[in-house]
């Protein structure tokens, strides 16, 4: 008789005008535990943050978040959004891209990095360089100098021979501050060297000379920053999979 009665006043209270309240969807706890760790990875990966975040008042806000996503689907299947070309498109690409960055974060979670490799990538990032060079207007200018180089004269007497305003600069600076095309060739040269080929650069033809190598004197320790390098090598190293495994399915 109880029952009868309760249910007696809900209708009551309906007809009244006063509305039942609706339970809110339940949402998998292992879905709220992958978002929960998702924004507070973001958070510690904030170089600005003053400190980490309230995780109790995360997981509120990402539990209503879910359950809003949760009624608002629900609605959408309701209303046949599932049944429409356009949606099921737009959902294949979101599932596709989905699934590519999950591979590129599996294959950087993986790749395997030596300490040389990391020590090659710091000596490489605070290099610095003191580069010479002799500019021509045509190739086969820089390429008559380079016979004079291989009879014996010398890149100074060569720079002397056909000086240009440029020459004035002898600033040692990081090779990731020339010219891409530039920066490429010097990154790899090592002191004395000069360049097998002449380089175009804005119209004009170069000869250049590494004079000088060094670490930069304002480079972080090593130690300090160990474990950024780290991640940026095996970003490359899966950057490196991701391109060949492209090339292999005949893109790029």
């Amino acid at each position: 008789m109880m029952k009868y009665k309760t249910l007696i006043a809900a209708c009551a209270l309906a007809a009244a005008g006063f509305a039942v309240a609706a339970q809110a969807p339940e949402i998998e706890r292992g879905r709220i535990d992958s978002m929960v760790a998702q924004v507070l990875q973001q958070a510690d990966a904030d170089p600005h943050a003053a400190h980490r975040p309230d995780g109790a008042a995360i997981r509120k806000e990402v539990t209503t978040q879910l359950q809003s996503f949760e009624v608002l689907k629900n609605a959408a299947l309701k209303a046949g959004l599932d049944k429409d070309p356009e949606v099921q498109n737009q959902l294949k690409n979101l599932e596709a891209q989905f699934y590519a960055s999950q591979y590129a974060a599996y294959l950087e979670r993986n790749a395997e990095v030596s300490e040389a490799d990391v020590r090659a990538a710091y000596d490489q990032q605070t290099r610095v360089i003191k580069l010479q060079q002799v500019q021509f207007d045509s190739p086969e200018a820089a390429r008559a100098a380079q016979e004079l180089l291989l009879k014996g004269m010398t890149f100074d007497e060569l720079m002397k021979r056909y000086p240009n305003p440029e020459q004035q600069f002898t600033d040692f600076v990081s090779p990731q501050q020339l010219p891409p095309e530039l920066a490429q060739i010097a990154g790899q040269m090592t002191r004395g060297q000069i360049t097998r080929d002449p380089l175009p650069l804005n119209g004009k033809f170069y000869l250049f000379k590494l004079a000088a190598a060094e670490r930069n004197p304002e480079a972080p320790p090593f130690d300090a920053v160990k474990r950024q390098l780290t991640q940026q090598a095996k970003q490359q190293k899966a950057q490196a999979q991701i391109e060949q495994l492209l090339q292999d399915n005949g893109i790029r």
